[in-house]
C-alpha cells in the first residue's frame, strides 16, 4: 500500500478536471452524480527483490511437490488418476535466481457431467478465508480463474471446460527461490 505521507493529492478544479478527461470515471460521474468519487493513485509494483532472508529451495524438489499439488488437485475435482497430457515446466520469475512453475493436465473422453461437476467443485475448494481470489466468468468458455498472494508473487489456478467432455487444468507457483546456478540449469531443461 502507498505511504500516505509521500502522496500527491489532487483536489478542488485540477481533480474535477482529471475525472472529466477520463472515460470511465466521467461516465462514472455523469450516471450517478450523487456519488463522491475518489480515485487514488496506482499501488507501488513489487520492488523486485528477494528478501535476504528468503529460504533457498531444491529445484527438483520443488517441482516434484508442485507435481503433487496438481495431481492431489485433479483428485479432488473427482477426475481421473491420470491425465490424457501431462506437462510441466519451469520460467523465469523477475528477480535473479527465482523460477515459477506451471503445470498442465488434460483429462479428454470424460462424462460431462464428471467435466461440469470438477468446475463446479474447483469453487469450493478455493476458500476465501485461504486467501483465494476466484472469478467465474459467465461469458466464453466456461472456465474457473483464481489467484491467491504467494510467499513471493502469486499463485494461479486455470480450470477451464473447453467442451464437454474436456478438462484442462492449469497450475501456475508463486516464485521459488533456487539460486542463480540451479535457475539456470531448470531453464536449460535440467530438473
Amino acid at each position: 500500500m502507498p505511504d500516505p505521507t509521500t502522496l500527491d493529492f489532487v483536489s478542488g478544479a485540477p481533480a474535477t478536471r482529471r475525472v472529466k478527461e477520463d472515460p470511465f470515471w466521467s461516465t462514472v460521474v455523469r450516471r450517478h452524480g450523487d456519488v463522491d468519487v475518489v480515485v487514488l493513485p496506482p499501488e507501488a509494483p513489487p520492488s523486485g527483490e528477494v528478501p535476504a532472508d528468503a529460504p533457498t529451495v531444491d529445484a527438483p524438489a520443488a517441482r516434484e511437490q508442485q507435481r503433487a499439488r496438481m495431481a492431489s488437485l485433479w483428485t479432488a475435482l473427482g477426475l481421473p488418476a491420470e491425465p490424457s497430457h501431462l506437462d510441466d515446466v519451469w520460467f523465469a520469475g523477475g528477480p535473479e535466481g527465482t523460477l515459477r512453475w506451471q503445470g498442465t493436465a488434460t483429462f479428454d473422453e470424460l462424462d460431462p457431467v464428471t467435466a461440469s461437476t470438477a468446475l463446479q467443485r474447483v469453487v469450493d475448494l478455493l476458500p476465501e478465508a485461504d486467501g483465494w481470489s476466484v472469478l467465474t466468468p459467465a461469458d466464453g468458455i466456461a472456465r474457473v480463474l483464481a489467484g491467491r498472494p504467494a510467499g513471493l508473487g502469486r499463485e494461479e489456478l486455470q480450470v477451464l471446460l473447453p467442451t464437454t467432455s474436456r478438462v484442462v487444468i492449469r497450475l501456475r507457483s508463486g516464485l521459488e527461490v533456487v539460486g542463480s546456478v540451479a535457475a539456470d540449469e531448470a531453464l536449460r531443461g535440467g530438473e
